[in-house]
């Protein structure tokens, strides 16, 4: 059921019997009042293929169910905290009426009466808890007691399927207002409306099998209390075992006051009140824990029955629903139809024209992509190849300058060689002819060479 705030215009939910109360906008967070009548919901209209036409037309000729008396409330798992605690504190004050008509000396009386406010607080969570699980055992065996009512009658039919899913539906909206909320009503409830939107059997299994865990998490959320209470009361008792010692360390300059004058007799009385605090530090943590250990087997043995329940659901719906579902009745109603199937046939022959069309204008931009792609390929080869052109050009001509430097520089050193060569020769030409000169004025005489002094 939706419904527009007026305010911020945001679409906003709500179930059927929240209808004409008057809540906090989640956006805006103005009051606003919930329409009484949400009345049918107006789409605008639009454009349909045949076929849509035709399965819309289908499902409005199904009987609509009558969500209006489906029951909302807490989930079957959940007892109320405020009960319990009322459960608590009546269990708490009989408990201490009971302890204050048992004789004075009595041990029971001594540790609940007379060892502080701690064994006060202790007795009235441990009762607290107490209603807790009470409440739980009472819930846990209603709900034992609706597995076995028939949820899914065969006398309305053998197989549940659209066209009967609203007489089965309406055979749980009308069990007693107390059987409604059991887990074995809303499961199967859920699960016929789920089978209603979606008809088709995977879908309701997989729903069935999320609804139980669902539930599974809920009913250990539950108990969270009760945990916090089978914490919460042992450390009470520790509390009292810290204020116990604390006053009897706090004694202790009594009695060795007291004890300066060596009377024994004086030192009796604040000896006495040091015992008595050391008493509650004892007795208090031993209430606690044996408060702890008496209420950790029930709680676990609680919450184990809550998961049988809860696992003996899964397998009644599995049983009872899952193989009785036929979700081929609306199939077949469709297929059966000629007409339905021609518009069919049209719809998918639209659809693939239009799928073809708008392929073709694909293929004309990707051709239209490749033509300037190959276009700017070309001219990109066009300013290589003049590249390439001025680099060759580029080593012709500094090939030439390289050839005609080499050439240069041997002309060079030819002209230098052939001139040190002619020098060389013409000096030794000049020797030679002095030589010749001189053998002629000699022809043929002889030369003698004579020593002078000792050693000439």
């Amino acid at each position: 059921m939706n419904f527009v705030c007026p305010t911020c215009n945001i679409t906003l939910q709500a179930e059927p019997d929240l209808a004409g109360k008057t809540v906090k906008c989640p956006g805006c967070a103005g009051r606003i009042q919930i329409p009484e009548d949400f009345g049918a919901s107006h789409h605008e209209e639009s454009n349909v293929d045949a076929s849509e036409e035709m399965a819309d037309n289908y499902y409005d000729s199904l009987p609509e169910l009558d969500l209006s008396s489906t029951p909302v409330g807490p989930h079957p798992s959940h007892v109320s905290l405020w009960i319990a605690g009322g459960i608590g504190v009546m269990g708490t004050l009989i408990w201490y009426v009971i302890m204050h008509l048992l004789p004075a000396e009595n041990y029971f009386r001594e540790m609940f009466t007379e060892r502080g406010k701690v064994q006060y607080a202790t007795t009235l969570l441990m009762f607290w808890c107490l209603g807790i699980l009470v409440l739980k055992a009472i819930n846990i065996r209603k709900q034992r007691r609706a597995m076995l009512i028939q949820a899914l009658p065969e006398d309305i039919s053998g197989e549940i399927t659209p066209s009967n899913l609203k007489e089965f539906h309406d055979n749980l909206i009308n069990f007693p207002k107390p059987l409604r909320n059991t887990y074995i009503v809303n499961r199967i409830r859920k699960a016929l409306e789920f089978f209603y939107v979606r008809q088709n059997n995977p879908e309701v299994s997989q729903m069935i099998t999320a609804q139980s865990e669902v539930d599974a998490a809920k009913v250990a959320g539950s108990y969270s209390m009760v945990k916090v209470f089978l914490w919460a009361i042992p450390i009470m008792g520790f509390i009292g075992t810290v204020v116990g010692i604390g006053g009897a360390i706090g004694g202790f300059d009594a009695v060795l006051g007291a004890g300066e004058g060596g009377d024994m007799s004086a030192i009796k009385e604040p000896l006495t009140k040091v015992l008595g605090d050391m008493g509650v530090a004892f007795d208090t943590t031993l209430l606690a824990l044996v408060f702890s250990i008496l209420l950790s087997f029930p709680a676990s043995a609680l919450q184990n029955q809550e998961d049988d329940l809860v696992t003996d659901t899964d397998e009644y719906c599995i049983d009872n629903l899952l193989k009785r579902l036929n979700d081929g009745g609306a199939n077949s109603n469709i297929g059966s139809d000629a007409s339905l199937l021609k518009a069919i046939g049209d719809a998918i022959a639209t659809n693939q024209k239009d799928i073809m069309g708008r392929f073709e204008s694909a293929q004309k931009d990707m051709s239209k992509n490749l033509s300037s792609q190959v276009e700017h390929h070309g001219k990109v080869a066009e300013a290589i190849d003049r590249q390439l052109e001025a680099i060759d050009q580029r080593a012709k001509d500094y090939e030439t300058k390289l050839d005609k430097e080499f050439f240069d520089s041997l002309d060079k050193m030819r002209v230098q060689s052939v001139g040190a060569i002619e020098n060389q020769v013409g000096t030794l030409a000049e020797g030679i002819k002095n030589l010749n000169d001189v053998l002629k004025d000699l022809n043929g005489k002889q030369i003698t060479v004579k020593k002078k002094g000792l050693f000439g």
